[in-house]
């Protein structure tokens, strides 16, 4: 990983995983995919299980692995997934760049969120090679923080996203990965490559709460890292929150909008 996970490894960091899971499990976890019946499956960066969980549930008769650098991650994985009823989950705690697995090992390997705190991607995705079984799949989903636009908007918003911009370079990680998924696949070995951007857009209406519950996602992802941002790049704790909280308030705003991309992207060994 890079030189710090950016959203911190509390006790709420770990709930927050949770929900995030549940938030994007039909939008985005489970989008076009298909597992068949007695495959094997590793989700590299795991963290707490929560998108295992989401997996496992999905195509409960497939053979679940998880791997995470942190030991309390993976502590509350095992915890998590059993109490959700998936108890034989392989959870294992190792490095991405070194797996502890043999070559050709799963059939499909799942990563989400997990690249852009990845000091050496293409490292990564190296591995993954060499554990999947030739013809395996690989899924990665990942986004770009500059991609993250409201209105109306502020100084302070901009202020704040630029912040955290920095604050992924700062740990060495890669806030605009996911723009090159694509040729990074490439890059490891992978054939049959696609790199997708798929556009989120939610405006304020009546019919329904769409815009408050994504932007409601987003704050708790911000807002885990606001006190990162002043101890490692010195930024100015007014103007992140007062970003953070006007970001917050778009709902309520008149004629308010909020958009984000965030890219998927597959391939085979």
């Amino acid at each position: 990983m890079s030189t710090g996970y950016v959203h911190g490894y509390s006790t709420e960091e770990q709930q927050r995983l949770v929900k995030q899971a549940k938030y994007w499990q039909d939008k985005l976890i489970l989008k076009d995919l298909h597992f068949p019946a007695g495959e094997h499956l590793l989700e590299i960066g795991c963290g707490v299980g929560a998108v295992l969980g989401v997996l496992g549930k999905a195509f409960p008769n497939i053979n679940l692995a998880g791997v995470d650098l942190n030991p309390t991650q993976i502590e509350h994985a095992r915890k998590y997934l059993s109490n959700i009823g998936l108890h034989n989950a392989d959870l294992r705690v190792g490095d991405a760049k070194q797996l502890p697995w043999p070559d050709a090992n799963f059939d499909h390997v799942y990563i989400m969120w997990v690249l852009e705190h990845v000091s050496d991607p293409k490292a990564v995705l190296r591995e993954a090679y060499r554990v999947l079984k030739p013809g395996g799949t690989i899924t990665l989903t990942e986004t770009d923080y500059m991609n993250f636009l409201i209105w109306p908007d502020t100084i302070d918003y901009r202020y704040l996203q630029k912040s955290l911009y920095e604050l992924f370079e700062h740990t060495d990680g890669q806030p605009h990965i996911g723009r090159i998924l694509g040729p990074l696949l490439l890059s490891a070995g992978f054939g049959k490559v696609t790199n997708t951007p798929l556009g989120i857009h939610y405006f304020r209406s009546s019919e329904n709460e769409d815009l408050r519950d994504f932007v409601e996602w987003l704050y708790c992802v911000i807002e885990s890292t606001i006190n990162h941002m002043i101890q490692k790049l010195g930024k100015n704790p007014e103007r992140l929150r007062s970003g953070l909280e006007f970001f917050r308030s778009i709902p309520d705003q008149p004629e308010s909008a909020a958009t984000a991309v965030i890219y998927r992207a597959s391939a085979k060994r």
